[in-house]
């Protein structure tokens, strides 16, 4: 008797790896890569939609901070303008330093005085 890959019972052989078997092995494994890839494929879509949304909500926290800190810009240039102005500053130092404008006789004008090069 020869050896097969099948088992005689009776007048029946029976082939332990019949081509149907495997052939449906294979239609099974095909159909089980086919919708774990298709999975895979969606839940990269939802995750990859999903960054694209938290991104655009940072995107607009974000403009919202801008917009707040050029108003506080505008507000801090316009208080520094203001504090700068000559009479700002003289009013400063009336009250604070005590200094006041000098008098005729406390006015001495210093003349420049060239020395000759000697020759």
């Amino acid at each position: 008797m020869k050896s097969s890959s099948g088992i005689l019972l009776g007048s029946q052989k029976i082939d332990i790896f019949s081509k149907k078997k495997t052939d449906r092995l294979q239609m099974h494994w095909s159909y089980l890569f086919a919708v774990l890839f298709c999975l895979f494929v969606g839940i990269f879509a939802v995750w990859e939609r999903v960054q694209y949304v938290r991104i655009g909500y940072d995107i607009q926290v974000l403009k919202q901070d801008q917009e707040k800190l050029l108003q506080e810009k505008r507000k801090l240039l316009l208080e520094y303008n203001t504090s700068v102005s000559l009479d700002k500053v003289e009013e400063r130092a009336r009250k604070e330093l005590g200094l006041q404008v000098p008098s005729a006789n406390q006015i001495f004008y210093v003349k420049e005085i060239r020395a000759r090069a000697k020759k």
